[in-house]
């Protein structure tokens, strides 16, 4: 098997579409309190694909309105900077996650939805224990196995992995035969795209919670969101579930069986509701 180095795998990592400027722009205005729906809605109307899209999300039977929306404006005071937010982000990362991705044996959209159902569960467990961190909780959980994308291709290589590194946690299988994982490579990638010191860090350890320095109930609720939705059997490829749960991460969160039960059945629901809410786009 050829070793690969960080850098290398960085320059892929460059290689993929990368998310359209007016999107970048609208989720740049949306975190600054002063931005306005008037000119969010003309950042948003300079690409006529992501206006589109605003415009049928606003008008979809999901959000239910009773009078049609006919502007991006109107779109935006109705549903709301966070709603517009969410829907961009998701909107934009689908087209990035929502394809096979054989070297974890994942089919097209497995790890797209394993994606989404991580970021609705983050944010239920922050509004459940009001953590206060409920969007950015979201999109660390949206973002967490994006290195996934450009380390697969390292994994279709690897055919020369013996039983018994088999049987470790996948991350450490990872770092025995790269020098490194799928969370270190992703957390360079979101350091490099210039995304918060907390988003880093909750994508380098949302694996294991427990060597975080900082940012513990971010990491920690990224961390258990992932495992459940693995258990959930969202997006379960060639790593399935060896990735243990953390019982201090529980802990730090104060979570019992039956909030875990809580969090899987509303994001159940969730899921099957933002999955159509991306199809509309």
């Amino acid at each position: 098997m050829a070793p690969y180095s960080l850098e290398q795998l960085i320059q892929e990592a460059g290689k993929l579409p990368p998310i359209p400027q007016t999107a970048m722009k609208a989720l740049t205005m949306i975190r600054n309190p002063d931005t306005n729906a008037s000119s969010l809605a003309k950042v948003i109307g300079m690409d006529q694909v992501l206006a589109a899209k605003v415009l049928r999300w606003a008008n979809s039977a999901y959000f239910g309105l009773e009078n049609r929306i006919l502007t991006v404006q109107q779109a935006i005071m109705v549903l709301g900077m966070k709603n517009i937010q969410e829907l961009i982000m998701n909107s934009s990362v689908s087209d990035h996650l929502n394809r096979p991705v054989p070297g974890y044996e994942l089919a097209r959209g497995e790890l797209w939805q394993h994606a989404l159902g991580t970021a609705i569960t983050a944010k239920l467990i922050s509004k459940k224990r009001k953590l206060n961190i409920d969007e950015e909780a979201y999109f660390a959980g949206l973002l967490c196995d994006i290195g996934k994308l450009v380390f697969e291709k390292v994994l279709r290589d690897a055919n020369n992995i013996s039983p018994e590194m088999a049987s470790l946690p996948f991350q450490d299988m990872e770092r025995l035969c790269f020098g490194f994982d799928h969370a270190t490579l992703g957390a360079e990638m979101a350091r490099r795209w210039q995304l918060p010191d907390s988003l880093v860090s909750a994508i380098a350890y949302h694996h294991e919670p427990q060597m975080t320095s900082s940012y513990h109930i971010l990491v920690s609720t990224v961390h258990v969101a992932n495992a459940l939705v693995m258990i959930m059997g969202i997006g379960i490829g060639i790593d399935g579930l060896r990735y243990p749960l953390h019982e201090e991460s529980l802990t730090r969160l104060g979570l019992g069986e039956e909030d875990l039960s809580e969090f899987v059945a509303q994001a159940t629901e969730q899921l099957s509701h933002a999955k159509e809410l991306v199809r509309i786009g």
